[in-house]
């Protein structure tokens, strides 16, 4: 959560940026900037007052220009560009470089300042790519199918499990999903992300890993899907991706916030890069 100049990126202020709809970035304010599909999404859990824009419109967040850019974490999430009077600044929120299936194909622009996720930032996390878990998910369900069991996925009721619901609509497999996974993908269908497999009968079930502690160990049939879990099919860039986006980028400094923030700015200052972790709710240039 970062405050720059008085504007709150993914961090409540009287203006504020909420990157996507996940609840840990939700935020509030006078008036909250977003795409609006995070609008969408976002109301199904609460309320506020949000000023949309599509990605790449230029607009006005306090007194500087600024523009969305697609960060590829889930349907409608977004990066912020913005043009202070001495620097450009470039905030990711969650972002991902690889292409999803149900969520835009991140973008990125050169900026002066970067505020990158380290989520998984340390060089041990490295992922299959999307196309690569798709093959080992569809492997782990004809497998079980096969011994006759019913192949049963956790996984984040928003975002990710809809983007399990499509990688099995397109290899035909019908799914019994969970209510709340149900309702956010009827928002996603208002976007044009159709989903032709949602079925009571379903012979593959899809729940919430809040009904559950995978941690503790899954049967043979079950299968915990995140970058922390059995099948890293991951919505979040690993190590190697946010190192490739530090490099389309090219700013002249960064700050990383969230996961392994401090490791990540160190491994970064090893580079050579102008690197710092950012506290939780730090205003940074502050006395600009």
């Amino acid at each position: 959560m970062v405050l720059v100049k008085k504007i709150g990126l993914d961090s409540s202020a009287r203006v504020a940026f909420q990157s996507h709809a996940h609840t840990d970035h939700f935020v509030s304010g006078d008036m909250i900037v977003s795409t609006k599909a995070t609008k969408f999404l976002s109301h199904l859990r609460k309320g506020g007052f949000y000023k949309v824009y599509p990605f790449g419109k230029r607009f006005y967040i306090g007194d500087y220009r600024a523009r969305l850019l697609p960060a590829g974490h889930m349907l409608g999430s977004a990066q912020i560009y913005i043009e202070f009077d001495e620097f450009s600044l470039l905030y990711t929120g969650d972002v991902k470089w690889f292409k999803l299936r149900t969520a835009e194909k991140s973008r990125f622009k050169k900026a002066d300042v970067l505020v990158i996720e380290a989520t998984f930032g340390v060089p041990h996390f490295s992922f299959p790519s999307p196309k690569e878990a798709e093959k080992k998910l569809i492997a782990f369900i004809e497998e079980a199918l096969d011994r006759r069991k019913t192949p049963t996925l956790y996984a984040n009721q928003m975002g990710k499990a809809q983007e399990i619901l499509k990688i099995l609509d397109v290899h035909g497999y019908a799914v019994k999903a969970s209510r709340e996974i149900i309702k956010v993908a009827r928002v996603y269908e208002k976007f044009g992300i159709d989903f032709h497999n949602i079925d009571r009968d379903g012979e593959v079930v899809l729940r919430g890993f809040t009904s559950v502690k995978p941690e503790n160990g899954l049967h043979r049939s079950e299968l915990f899907v995140s970058g922390f879990g059995s099948l890293k099919l991951s919505n979040h860039a690993d190590f190697w991706e946010l190192m490739r986006i530090v490099e389309n980028v090219k700013p002249e400094v960064i700050f990383t916030v969230y996961g392994y923030a401090e490791e990540f700015a160190r491994i970064l200052r090893g580079l050579g890069y102008d690197a710092h972790p950012v506290d939780e709710r730090e205003e940074l240039f502050s006395k600009s």
